[in-house]
This record gives structure tokens, sequence and C-alpha cells, in this order.
């Protein structure tokens, strides 16, 4: 959803409240959806996941180049949505030397989710291939990964411009995960 992001974020930059984003994806429309509760939905989704990161971030991902935005709409991902974050954690920083992530990848990862949670353990199958379907999904839209006919191969990204320079100590972690930031 980064274009959603984008341009939530320059609603943002323009400072726009997250009551007059909402009122304008309601009302206007902005992201071209059909029912209300949708548009409400989108709304409060975007605003959510970019409340996790700073403004000097926030700008970058509003008026920076696709690729800078992508990685830091995915940073504002990982941040919201705990189980993106475990998943890169537990795949994909472990498959950094572009090795290539299998859906056996990911029915480990679910396994220890659901060793972990009664709530995870309680999804359908059909809910288990879906997540991981959108998980790869993410990561080739953020160019964290491209698809082979097996799996996905890791795209680790190269740090564009200042982006490091923008983020701030809670972001390293999450960043770090990505193989985005080392330790500068």
């Amino acid at each position: 959803m980064y274009l959603e992001m984008k341009k939530t974020a320059i609603l943002l930059c323009n400072d726009k409240s997250v009551d007059e984003i909402l009122t304008l994806s309601i009302e206007e429309n902005i992201y071209q959806l059909d029912k209300e509760e949708r548009r409400r939905a989108m709304a409060l989704k975007m605003t959510k996941r970019l409340a996790t990161i700073k403004m000097p971030l926030i700008r970058a991902l509003a008026y920076g180049t696709a690729d800078e935005g992508k990685l830091i709409a995915f940073l504002a991902l990982m941040k919201a949505e705990r189980l993106v974050f475990e998943y890169v954690l537990d795949v994909y920083a472990d498959k950094s030397d572009h090795d290539e992530i299998t859906d056996s990848d990911f029915i480990q990862f679910a396994d220890r989710l659901t060793a972990n949670s009664e709530t995870v353990a309680n999804w359908k199958s059909d809910t288990l291939k879906d997540i991981n379907t959108k998980l790869k999904n993410i990561l080739c839209d953020a160019g964290l990964a491209k698809r082979t006919k097996t799996g996905l191969i890791v795209q680790i990204p190269i740090a564009i411009g200042e982006l490091c320079d923008l983020l701030d100590d809670d972001d390293r972690g999450y960043a770090k995960a990505i193989c985005l930031w080392e330790g500068r």
C-alpha cells in the first residue's frame, strides 16, 4: 500500500490531522475505494502505520524517491504490525545472504507462532496461506525480495540517500532486520 501511505504522508506534511484525513477519505474518496467502511478503514490504517515513524521519515516518504518511500512504508508497516516484524526477523533476516525463502520457511515460522500463541493455533490453513501470500507480496513490493519459480530471493536494500541518517534509535532495530542499517 505504498501509494496510499505516500498520499497520507503528503497530507500529514501539509498539517492535516488524522480526523481531517479520515474526513477526506470518506467525503472525497482520496483512496478511491467503493464503500465508506473501506474508506474509513484505509485512512485509519494508514495514519496508524505512519504514527509509528517520525516526521523526517514521513517527509522522505512523501517527497523522496519511490525506492526510499517503499522502504519507509515497509519500516512503518513492521513497526505497526508485529507479525510482519517477527516474520522479517525469523525468516527474512535469516536469509539475508541472498538465499531463497520458500513456503516451507513460512510453515516453520507459522509452527513456531502456533506453539507460542493460542490465537495463531486457531487460525485455519486458508488464513495461513493468505498470510504467506501477503507477506511475499509485501517483501516484493518493498523491493526486499524477487519472485522465483520456487519462492523468493532476498534482495538486500541499498541504503539510499540520507535515509539511514533519518532513523532514530527506535527505528534502528527494525532497519537492522531488513539489513538497511548496519550500525552507523
